[in-house]
């Protein structure tokens, strides 16, 4: 069996990036060496249909980039080469109305956006069994990943 080419994309440097996205897939390929090779690019040249395609699966937090509306599009294109896409998300995407940004995202439409990417995704990882019954409504390839797993 070859390799599977997984492909990261952090949401940022630290915080969510490193403990949700960069340790645990740094560990996967110390683990299993023989099975998976991963890449970890904050900046991936999205418009290079070949670069997708050196892959089988791409991760990413929530969106890829903060243009959310590029974003679902880029989701969508990946999809249509055969490239499986793994939308990871630890937080609800509308949180309440005494959070700081509830207004920013309200107005901005930044829940209906992760939604539409959690939809757009072949699969959906998170950090509790509770919260992948609130996503299994949006997608049912839902898989549970506590928080620190390596």
């Amino acid at each position: 069996m070859s390799k599977i080419n997984l492909l990261v994309i952090p949401s940022d440097r630290t915080g969510v990036g490193k403990y949700r996205s960069v340790d645990p897939h740094i560990s996967l390929q110390n683990l299993y060496p023989d099975d998976f090779h991963v890449d970890i690019v904050f900046e991936p040249p999205v418009n290079d249909d070949n670069f997708w395609k050196n892959y089988q699966i791409v991760a990413f937090h929530r969106s890829i980039g903060n243009d959310f509306d590029f974003a679902i599009n880029l989701i969508k294109k990946i999809n249509s080469l055969g490239v499986k896409t793994i939308c990871d998300i630890d937080d609800y995407w509308m949180p309440g109305k005494e959070h700081p940004i509830h207004d920013i995202i309200v107005v901005n439409k930044v829940n209906e956006k992760i939604v539409n990417n959690l939809r757009a995704s072949n699969y959906v990882t998170t950090t509790t069994s509770i919260f992948a019954d609130e996503i299994r409504k949006i997608n049912k390839n839902v898989f549970v990943f506590p928080k620190a797993i390596n």
